[in-house]
């Protein structure tokens, strides 16, 4: 019986040193959630790997959450290059996301590589060195999943002023990343009024009733079996055209209902005699020329790519 029992703690411990790690890196004011279903889910994907939920510093006003994720970030890594790193997964959500690739280029530093990385809905402009961080880094290629209907995306593109990766992805196929697009059924959201301008303007803002990590996680799970199609939009290059001959871009980004990149929507309004291209990301670029309005729309409508699954 002695022997019995040592064989199996051996094979136990065996076991448990050959088990991949799995670490979970949720986003803004998320240290309060509960993850275990996440957990679990996560544990169904990735079988016979042991999953991590990284809570962070999260719930905060966003400068100071966002003051938070560098120093996460660089303890998070200091402490997997501790460990055999080899069959490392290292996912993050929104802000989460970012706190992976800064992760990333701490461990680039350290010449450690992990099994993989994935990123859901990141809240981050990834850059050329991001990318290369990411090749250096991730064994296996780069999952990143994106989503035109996350809203807490437009605001952070409000906030910053900036493009984030989550929003629409990488532009067109990099090396050693495979790139999905998130849909919401529109069963499962629902639309309220915001205020841009207090008292004066505002749009309706499309929200997801539950919270959008379990989407995400969902979509993952599709596209680790092998049933879910790449996907690619050109949104910035688009952007950067409506914005060659526009006069004067709105100064707030704003919220739309357009929820996809096949979408762009050309307004003509009799108000100050202005015309406008409105973007899937909320951007709005307005002229005060009809012909270069829909001059602009015709070039943007032919750089769209045919609507993907």
């Amino acid at each position: 019986m002695k022997k019995i029992f040592l064989l199996s703690l051996l094979i136990f411990i065996l076991h448990s040193l050959a088990a991949g790690e799995v670490y979970f890196i949720p986003g803004w004011y998320s240290k309060w959630k509960n993850f275990d279903k996440t957990a679990a889910k996560l544990e169904k994907i990735f079988p016979g790997n042991n999953v991590n939920v990284c809570k962070w510093d999260s719930d905060r006003l966003w400068h100071n959450a966002l003051a938070a994720t560098d120093p996460f970030a660089i303890d998070l890594a200091g402490k997997i290059a501790k460990k055999p790193t080899e069959e490392v997964i290292l996912i993050g959500h929104s802000l989460g996301g970012r706190i992976v690739l800064k992760c990333v280029a701490q461990l680039a530093a350290k010449n450690k590589q992990v099994k993989q990385v994935i990123l859901l809905g990141t809240a981050y402009a990834i850059t050329a060195e991001d990318i290369e961080n990411c090749r250096k880094v991730s064994r296996l290629p780069v999952i990143n999943i994106f989503c035109v209907d996350d809203n807490m995306l437009k605001l952070f593109l409000f906030k910053e002023k900036n493009y984030p990766l989550g929003l629409a992805g990488i532009p067109e196929k990099t090396g050693h990343f495979c790139q999905y697009r998130m849909f919401i059924e529109n069963k499962d959201l629902r639309i309220f009024n915001v205020s841009i301008i207090p008292g004066k303007f505002t749009e309706p803002f499309r929200e997801s009733i539950e919270h959008l990590s379990a989407y995400y996680i969902r979509k993952l799970e599709e596209v680790i079996s092998g049933n879910a199609a790449e996907c690619y939009y050109d949104l910035p290059g688009m952007e950067s055209i409506a914005a060659g001959n526009s006069v004067v871009a709105d100064a707030i980004p704003g919220f739309t209902t357009i929820d996809s990149c096949d979408s762009w929507r050309l307004e003509y309004r009799s108000v100050r005699k202005r015309y406008r291209i409105i973007s899937p990301s909320g951007r709005k670029f307005c002229y005060t020329s009809e012909a270069h309005a829909a001059e602009n729309f015709s070039r943007i409508k032919k750089m769209i790519p045919a609507k993907q699954p």
